[in-house]
């Protein structure tokens, strides 16, 4: 990755705000100009100009002493366990965007990869109870006190294993983010639709058999996908047709979707029975016409109908976990308490409340309307009212990054459960 001054790179910042990476990424720009070269500058703009902003801006928030010591007492497993991919070459330890500092080019061996310099730094990072590489207020999973215990097997284990100084194991849980291809164009994500064309395609299949595979083979779990829908993008389902083919042996595969294209001819066709562990299902909404909004091109009744074949399969136990997740905006908060029913109603095991932030594809006007946390927003004493609703005390509700928000006499989630709280 190309390094620049940081004096540089702030002064760009400030004169090319983060808006231009959505222009830049935005379908019809590609189709006028060129896919490829526009995909090269985004991901060039993102690793040298957006990268270190995220970094910086990560170490430089306020941190008060209590979160301060409640990390010294707590410890996350997963820059010692995981591995995400991401369509601009790099990989992360954890969600770029609550962890923004790569380890390493994904066309890197596995193992040089795992082990890189950048790694190592991180590991210590969390063994040394800083976690000074982590945004602190983005981050879920200490937003909501869901850390493990320092003193848990687990974290002594791992804390072991990194002061030996010997070479860290191939990581067990694989997060595939490589290719934003969807079939929706949710506006809390992206500015237009976005599916690989036949020359990416290649691309993503090339990096498949050279990068991809070899990091799955001694993997447990592999997540499809963080960064567009498993069944929307052709790449992915050429993965799980690898997957369920009888190459990995017990590799489960935990699906992230958005549930339109997820029906029994999918889960048929791509032979995932006995294969699937848990799946989320990202819906936004609980009613027609909020979803045609917030999910677009989205089409609730069929959304519908596939839950209730997802549900078909938590029943019979195909699927070991369900989890329904939400955005909260100004869109979509009044359905909150509706979306646990919904949840409910199809037995999902979690439902989880993230509160939307700021995305490269926002200006700062569209973002200012749609956060619905801020204290100025019009709409956020109601809001507050809606937060206190007895759906949203369910044992099965989880705060993700909302837990400042939590009404009181909520279930607080236990630490087993971390890992399905959704970036």
């Amino acid at each position: 990755m190309s390094r620049l001054p940081s004096f540089f790179v702030d002064l760009v910042l400030a004169l090319a705000p983060t808006r231009l990476l959505g222009l830049i990424n935005h379908p019809a720009l590609h189709d006028a100009l060129g896919r490829e070269r526009l995909n090269a500058a985004g991901g060039w703009i993102n690793n040298v100009f957006m990268l270190p902003w995220r970094q910086r801006r990560a170490r430089l928030a306020p941190r008060d002493e209590e979160t301060r010591a409640y990390l010294r007492e707590h410890f996350c497993a997963r820059p010692f366990h995981t591995v995400e991919t991401t369509h601009t070459g790099l990989a992360f330890v954890c969600c770029p965007v609550w962890l923004p500092k790569p380890i390493g080019a994904l066309a890197l061996e596995p193992e040089a990869l795992w082990n890189s310099a950048t790694a190592r730094e991180i590991r210590e990072s969390i063994v040394d109870g800083s976690f000074r590489h982590c945004d602190h207020h983005t981050c879920p999973l200490i937003a909501s006190r869901a850390l493990l215990s320092r003193a848990s097997a687990q974290a002594r284990e791992l804390i072991a294993q990194h002061r030996s100084g010997a070479p860290a194991p191939l990581p067990k849980h694989v997060i595939l983010s490589h290719d934003k291809s969807c079939n929706l164009a949710c506006p809390s994500c992206r500015s237009g639709l976005y599916v690989a064309n036949k020359t990416q395609q290649a691309k993503l299949d090339d990096l498949l058999e050279s990068s991809i595979l070899p990091l799955l083979r001694n993997a447990e779990e592999v997540v499809i996908t963080g960064s567009g829908d498993a069944f929307g993008s052709n790449h992915f389902r050429n993965v799980i047709k690898r997957i369920t083919t009888g190459e990995f042996p017990g590799l489960k595969i935990h699906l992230h979707t958005n549930g339109q294209l997820f029906d029994e001819r999918a889960w048929r066709e791509l032979s995932l029975e006995g294969h699937v562990g848990g799946v989320q299902i990202s819906i936004d909404a609980a009613r027609a016409d909020t979803y045609a909004n917030v999910r677009r091109p989205g089409n609730f009744d069929r959304l519908l109908k596939n839950l209730a074949f997802v549900e078909t399969l938590r029943a019979r136990g195909a699927i070991s976990h369900l989890h329904f997740s939400m955005v909260v905006q100004t869109a979509n908060f009044r359905e909150m308490p509706e979306f646990v029913i919904l949840a409910r109603d199809h037995a999902a095991d979690l439902v989880s409340f993230n509160m939307i932030r700021q995305r490269d594809v926002f200006s700062r006007e569209e973002f200012v309307q749609a956060f619905i946390g801020a204290p100025e927003h019009p709409e956020h004493r109601e809001f507050l009212a809606v937060l206190e609703a007895p759906e949203l005390k369910s044992r099965i509700v989880g705060w993700g990054n909302m837990d400042a928000f939590a009404p009181s006499g909520t279930f607080a989630r236990e630490t087993e459960h971390a890992d399905r709280l959704p970036a």
